[in-house]
């Protein structure tokens, strides 16, 4: 779907993000709640510990940022809005079938909402000329990213046992 551009101050598109994951981390602990297989229940365990470190680094940034990058100006067109991308996934998960997720399926979701992060931050990356701003939204990517491979190599060290 697409959306009509807005303006957003940088603090308020990190409490975006911020909210993103920890919903992102609530619903990977019903989940893991649902789980019957307990590999997948480890890799949403995982998962939910992996959204909640995000919610803790970008609370930090946001704390400590200056006060000149929080306050900058984006003009930002939403890949998807964040709440209709976390209802719509949720919607694809009834009880029924979360309780028999095997852990290829739940990995799957998650690249699904890892997809959807990297494009939302590339494209607040890209929106912005102020070089600081950049780099911040080119930082959260670069994190992103780190936690998406540690992600892989945890999915991957489930799938040998």
């Amino acid at each position: 779907m697409s959306r009509v551009p807005s303006y957003d101050k940088v603090t308020h598109l990190l409490t975006i993000l911020i909210k993103f994951h920890q919903k992102l981390a609530n619903v990977y602990g019903r989940l893991s709640a649902m789980m019957d297989n307990k590999y997948s229940r480890l890799l949403a365990e995982e998962m939910q510990r992996r959204e909640l470190r995000l919610v803790e680094t970008l609370t930090a940034y946001q704390e400590t940022a200056p006060d000149r990058i929080l306050g900058t100006m984006l003009q930002v067109s939403y890949p998807e809005d964040p709440n209709e991308f976390l209802t719509n996934l949720e919607a694809d998960l009834k009880p029924e079938t979360a309780a028999s997720l095997d852990p290829d399926d739940f990995y799957e979701l998650g690249s699904r909402a890892e997809k959807y992060i990297e494009e939302l931050l590339t494209v607040l990356h890209d929106g912005s000329n102020v070089p600081e701003v950049r780099d911040v939204f080119a930082d959260l990517k670069a994190g992103e990213e780190k936690e998406r491979i540690a992600l892989s190599k945890a999915y991957n060290s489930l799938r040998e046992m």
